[in-house]
């Protein structure tokens, strides 16, 4: 089989061998870069727990929580300390209207056993 395969390279004339040699390196180059993109790929991935989705509607946070926050406590709390309102996470996307609330800074916190997540929200 290999004396058989060494026949049809040397078989082939000269122009068409170039375009062979040419199609294995483009080839093995793309593989290549492919293979050396792929950390690089997944170090740009997000480590967070919880993703802020971005929404076009201003009075709105959204955000997705990891399955191990399911049952977190979740509070809206304004800048002086005072707590609007707070809920249990019952599933992972969460969807926080800011309409009705005044104008100012307010903190969302998620608190699942000795774990706190912070995040802020500024009404305009």
């Amino acid at each position: 089989m290999a004396q058989a395969l060494a026949y049809c390279v040397l078989r082939i004339k000269q122009p068409m061998k170039k375009i062979i040699l040419l199609l294995a390196l483009s080839l093995l180059l793309a593989s290549v870069f492919t293979l050396s993109a792929a950390p690089a790929i997944q170090a740009g991935q997000s480590e967070e727990v919880v993703d802020v989705l971005q929404t076009r509607h201003p009075n709105l946070f959204v955000f997705r929580a990891e399955r191990k926050y399911l049952g977190a406590i979740v509070q809206v709390v304004a800048s002086n300390g005072d707590v609007v309102t707070a809920q249990r996470l019952n599933r992972r996307k969460m969807i926080i209207d800011f309409c009705d609330v005044k104008f100012g800074a307010y903190t969302i916190r998620i608190i699942k056993d000795n774990e706190t997540l912070e995040y802020s929200y500024v009404k305009k």
